[in-house]
Formats: structure tokens, sequence, C-alpha cells
């Protein structure tokens, strides 16, 4: 219960606020409401157009939550914020039977107490949900593989629906994460023909394809080649061998996605794998804890080199592989703080984890973890925190040396300087303090601090930026709805905004940077046929649309202006 409270409270509050973000958020739901205005409950359209970048379930939902709260921002991202309050209590029963009570503790809190998790189950994306079903996935197929009775099928039933659910969240992708996660468990333990045997039982299959099979068959009736180029080649293909939308990155990508991203935990994870690449060279499971610690290493390490080797990189891309590293930061916390005893010192001198209460992962005596290995969990967290909060000082630099960049968008912005610092002195405060204290307090103040880091991001940080990066342009939007009928398009002159498709409830015509005389002549096309005209652009591009005729100024903040027909 507490763990459910702790993280319903670090992805709920202030969930309905700020507005959607650009660009993936309002581009998920103006999709759904397109359907729900169309009645298409198979094709997503956004801007009047196919959307085939995901499958459609994450759709249905929006639409489902539509229906309960209204379009609203909060009935957007609710579904993230569900998954993720879900996947805390998966780990926690998946890491209670096996790992024991204080280290399922100590998961849940790792999940659900770090920057990218925070982020995405407030987002209206579909990585939270993805990452629920795969991981439930991943639990079932272990569970299948631990209990192999003939009367226990539920488990490999439950594998192949969540996989199926998967695949209708993000595609295949939901099939593959699982089959490196357990694939490589079985490699490992020698197991594949027995292992497989258990996983793959005629019904599973075939379950999976009464799931997920209908509504790809569907979409390919509905769209033809279209849903072919746009679904498998550009959004799946194409999106691994090149670069989509300048996502690019170097083959390093991930490693501070994982230090940053997973902060302060990460700091744990050295002695976590350290201590699973023991098990895995004994390729022997004494424990059920040690079959769940080289999945997860399994499953974490396959998501790092398929990722790796892309040629479109995001940092939410290895974001289903949190949930594997909350159960290995898990299993490695309590070992961290136990002071040495005559009953859990090995032959060795080093603490013997399958002694501790919480944990029971066995490890090799032969092979103890060198004293470096042990020591990294303070240094890599005093080092990332402090790093961490030196960039929130230097945010009023930063801020300054982007205004230009910025294309007026920060024009007469002021950073929030007491905000930023507060949340400086606070990240540096509690791990100084975590670092200070010994035994259980040292997670127990990092979590302390990390709960307190994103409820304020959440409640204060969060507004603040979509005041300055979008407030200007969700407020234009709205007041184009206001002056252009429906039916009649809103202009985007310069921009890639999908959030005025949404606020503005109209569809959008956008024309590229330096070309006026488009501009000019979809005005004169729409005065001519007598419909009415809203046109928003960057401040920096209105030297070129003044002299046009028929277009008057009707109003510019924030870096954004907002034209009308004049009469």
């Amino acid at each position: 219960m507490t763990l459910v409270l702790l993280s319903a409270g670090l992805f709920f509050a202030g969930l309905g606020t700020p507005g959607l973000f650009d660009a993936d958020e309002p581009a998920y739901a103006g999709a759904a409401r397109e359907m729900l205005q169309r009645g298409d409950w198979v094709t997503p359209y956004f801007n009047g157009q196919p959307r085939f970048d995901k499958p459609i379930f994450f759709y249905w939902l929006i639409l489902l939550s539509y229906r309960i709260f209204g379009v609203t921002e909060f009935a957007v991202r609710v579904w993230s914020a569900l998954a993720g309050v879900g996947l805390v209590v998966l780990l926690w029963r998946a890491a209670r039977r096996r790992i024991g009570g204080e280290a399922a503790l100590w998961a849940g809190v790792a999940f659900s107490a770090n920057f990218l998790t925070a982020l995405l189950a407030r987002a209206a994306v579909t990585d939270m949900l993805l990452t629920c079903f795969v991981t439930a996935a991943i639990l079932a197929g272990l569970r299948t593989v631990e209990t192999p009775e003939p009367g226990t099928r539920w488990p490999v039933r439950g594998m192949w629906a969540a996989m199926a659910l998967a695949v209708l969240v993000k595609g295949p992708v939901g099939v593959l994460i699982p089959a490196m996660a357990l694939g490589g468990c079985l490699v490992v333990f020698r197991e594949c023909r027995v292992g497989l045997r258990r996983l793959c039982p005629w019904e599973g299959p075939a379950l999976f394809l009464l799931i997920a099979a209908p509504w790809y068959v569907l979409a390919l009736w509905a769209n033809g080649w279209a849903f072919i180029a746009g679904f498998v080649i550009k959004h799946h293909l194409t999106r691994y061998t090149g670069v989509i939308s300048s996502h690019a990155g170097p083959l390093w990508f991930y490693i501070p996605v994982v230090l940053v991203g997973f902060f302060p935990w990460s700091g744990f994870l050295p002695m976590a794998l350290w201590r699973t690449a023991g098990v895995a060279r004994r390729r022997r499971a004494e424990t059920a804890g040690d079959r769940l610690a080289v999945t997860c290493l399994c499953w974490l390490a396959g998501l790092f080199v398929f990722f790796s080797l892309a040629g479109t990189k995001l940092p939410s891309y290895l974001f289903p592989a949190f949930p594997a590293m909350a159960l290995l930061a898990g299993g490695a916390i309590p070992i961290s703080y136990v002071r040495p005893t005559t009953e859990n010192r090995s032959t060795t001198g080093t603490i013997d984890s399958s002694s501790v209460v919480g944990c029971r992962f066995s490890i090799a005596a032969e092979r103890p973890a060198p004293r470096w290995v042990r020591g990294l969990a303070p240094w890599l967290i005093g080092l990332m925190g402090g790093a961490l909060a030196a960039g929130l000082l230097l945010v009023p630099v930063v801020f300054d040396r982007l205004r230009p960049a910025a294309r007026g968008v920060l024009d007469g912005v002021t950073p929030p300087i007491g905000l930023v610092g507060l949340l400086a002195v606070l990240l540096a405060g509690g791990v100084a303090a975590s670092l200070v204290a010994r035994g259980h307090w040292r997670p127990i103040l990092l979590a302390a601090t990390m709960s307190s880091l994103i409820l304020a991001a959440a409640l204060a940080v969060a507004p603040a930026a979509y005041a300055i990066l979008q407030g200007p342009l969700r407020a234009f939007a709205e007041e184009a709805r206001s002056v252009v009928r429906p039916g009649d398009p809103v202009l985007l002159y310069g921009l890639n905004a999908p959030s005025v498709v949404f606020y503005a409830d109209r569809r959008v015509r956008s024309i590229g940077a330096g070309a006026p005389g488009e501009v000019e002549a979809a005005v004169r096309e729409l005065r001519r046929s007598g419909r009415s005209t809203a046109l928003i652009t960057r401040t920096g591009l209105m030297p070129q649309l003044n002299h046009i005729a028929g277009l008057m100024l009707r109003k510019s903040a924030g870096g954004y202006a907002l034209y009308v027909s004049s009469p």
C-alpha cells in the first residue's frame, strides 16, 4: 500500500496541468479526438491525414477516457499514470516472491522515484503502457518456466495476451523485448528446449493472434499500401536503420540515459550487475532470485545493445528496461547497507547476500565483488548528484545563451532563479545527507529527495516551462478557433506545432519558412471564396508577412504572432 500511495502521488499530482507539450502529446490527443468525430475506430487521423506512427490501442484508451472525463489533458495522460502504478505493483509482487520483502520495497521505490519514470508516467505517450505490458509478459513467462505443472496454464496465457497488447500499443517490439529477456535466460541456464516447450503451447500463439491480428488486418484492408509504407517501412524499418526527425546519437547515447534517467538508483547497478554476472557464469539457478536476476540482465543488455545500434535514438527507447534495472537495484540496495556479521560473512570475508534478510540472491563465494565495485555506489551518486545540482545553478546562464537561438520565444522572459536555486539546494543537500548517512537511512534519504524533486517539478517547474514555451502559442490557437469558422483552416508559417491542431480544433495548413508567396496565395484564395483566415507564425518571420494584402496583425507575444483577415 505504501508503494501504491507513493507512486500514485508522484504520477497523478497535477496531472491535468500543464497543457499538452509539442509534439507527441497533442498528436495522440488530436488523433483520438478526430477518430471520435469521424466514428472511425480503425485508422487514426491527425489533421485530416492518416497517422501510422503507432498501432491503435493507445488511441482506443484515450477515446474511452474522453467518454469518462471529457476531452481534457487529464483524460489524455491518465493511462500513462495508471500503467506506472500498475508496473510498481507488478514489480513488487515479482520481487517479493523471489528476492524478499525488503528488496521488493526498494525495487518499487527505485522504479517510481527516478527522473525518466516520473516524466513518462505523466506524459501522453505510449512508452509507459508498452513497458507495463512487456513487463507483465516477461514476469508471466518467468513464472511459467519456474512452475511447469500441467494444471497451471494461466501464466503462459497471460504472457501471450500481454505481448499481444504490447504489439497493439507499439508494434513488433512488444514481442522482441520478452523474447530477448526470456530467451537470454534460457540460453544462460541451458534450458532452451524445455523452456520453449513450456512457453509455446499451441494456445499461446493462437491467443496472441486472436487479440493482435484483427486490427492489423482491418488497417491493411482499409489503407492498403499506405499502411505498409507508413507503419512498417517508415516507422519501424527506417526508424531503426536510419534517422527519423533528426533523432540521431552516438553509440554511447544510452549510457547517460541510464546514469541520469535512473538516478540515483543507477549508483547501485554496478554491484547488482557484478553479482548477476557471477550467477550467469555458474549457469545454474540455485534460487528463484537467481533466475530473476539473469532474466533482468538479459532484458537490460538486450535492449541496450539493440537500441544502441539503431539509427534513431531517443531516451524513451530504453525505458522498457527500467523495470529490470529497478529489480536489480532493489536486490542490491539491502546488501549496500547491511553490516557484516558472523552469519552473513562468507569464507572470503565478504557479505553473502543469500543470508541477508529481504534479499535472496545467491552469490558465488569464489568470485566476491572487489572493493572498488562495492564502493562505486556513493561515488556515482555523489558525482552525478553534484553535476545535476551544478547544472541547475547554471540554468540562468544557459537561458541567456539560448535566448538568441530561441527565435523570440524567450524574449523578455526571466528564468525562475529562485525556484531553480531551491531545486539545486534540495538535490545537493539530499544527496550529501544520504552519503553521510549510514545503514538504511541512505536509500531512505535518496527516496525522499527524489520524491520532493519530482513533485516540485510536476507542480511548479512544468507549469512554468509550459507558460514560457507554449503558453502564448496555445492562447493564439484558442483565439484562432474563435476567429476561424468550422471547416476553414488555420495557417501555420514556419512552425511545426501539433498543439495548434488540438487547441484550435481546426484543420491546419503548414507552410515552410521562406515561402511568403505561398502564404499570399493561400490568403488570396481564402478571401476569394469568402472563408475566414487566421495565421500563426514566429515573430522573427513577421517582416516577411507585413506586406501581404488581406492579412492584419492581431497580436504578438512570447515569440509568436497571430494574424487575421483584414476588413
